[in-house]
């Protein structure tokens, strides 16, 4: 017979619910970036389609552009919509409801009196189970969105040019607005056994903060993509040689995992 699982001391949930918090609204950034950056190259290789149909019309546009623009500014529709790209737009989303599903166990350890809530909570908890479970065809939470919650798209993104619904149902807005809450939720349960939490912008280190020199100093969260700008932006291919260096670094990397 299995052991029951011992639950944590709340004070551990609450401090890792406020990690989670942290967490979820990384997620929620990083994946509308990415996923609105999809959009933008799927609407890119539409208007390719459109302007190179040999038309007199798109034969006008192009070379229009072509003198007004240089190769790959982003008023010319160069982005392409790879697989690499959808891919990672979908892997943030199933993390975001990961972050999401642990913020929501943290709430549920909070004292009556501070309880935050969201609505439709249990959709993104089956969306969780599904996204966890991908490798199985039918298991009881696609059973239970089909049966309770038909309306909701198990797989699918229903979006606007300022809003995206996961599932098809719950906006990411409603998530956003939700973490605030909770976070504050927290908070006010930790400090209320006579415990502290240091601010999200306070050094780690003891006494850093009251050091005077250098008197600038950069607070910060590194929560954002990579942005680089297209006049920077690579346009030959990469040399073999620096191909082969980075092979070889990887190749060395891998050596010296033991365990896989």
């Amino acid at each position: 017979m299995s052991k029951s699982k011992k639950p944590a001391p709340d004070i551990v949930v609450w401090r890792g619910g406020l990690r989670w918090v942290e967490g979820a609204q990384m997620q929620a950034d990083r994946f509308e970036t990415v996923f609105f950056e999809l959009q933008t190259a799927l609407e890119h290789a539409r208007q390719r389609a459109l302007l190179n149909d040999g038309s007199t019309t798109s034969n006008s546009w192009v070379k229009q552009s072509d003198k007004d623009y240089k190769f790959f500014d982003p008023r010319r529709p160069v982005k392409v919509p790879t697989p690499a790209l959808w891919m990672q737009a979908m892997t943030e989303l199933d993390l975001l409801i990961v972050a999401v599903r642990n913020v929501l166990r943290a709430q549920v350890r909070l004292p009556e009196q501070l309880k935050t809530s969201m609505t439709d909570d249990d959709v993104l908890e089956l969306l969780r189970n599904v996204a966890e479970h991908w490798d199985e065809d039918d298991g009881p939470s696609i059973r239970t969105l089909t049966e309770a919650h038909p309306e909701v798209l198990v797989h699918g993104i229903t979006f606007t040019n300022k809003e995206i619904w996961i599932g098809g149902r719950v906006p990411l807005s409603r998530i956003r607005a939700w973490l605030p809450r909770v976070h504050h939720a927290l908070v006010l349960s930790i400090e209320s056994i006579g415990e502290s939490v240091l601010d999200d912008m306070a050094s780690l280190i003891t006494g850093d903060d009251t050091l005077s020199w250098p008197p600038d100093r950069l607070r910060y969260r590194y929560w954002s993509l990579p942005v680089v700008d297209e006049k920077d932006w690579p346009t030959t291919e990469m040399p073999p040689e620096m191909a082969h260096l980075i092979q070889e670094r990887f190749r060395n990397l891998r050596e010296r995992d033991v365990a896989d």
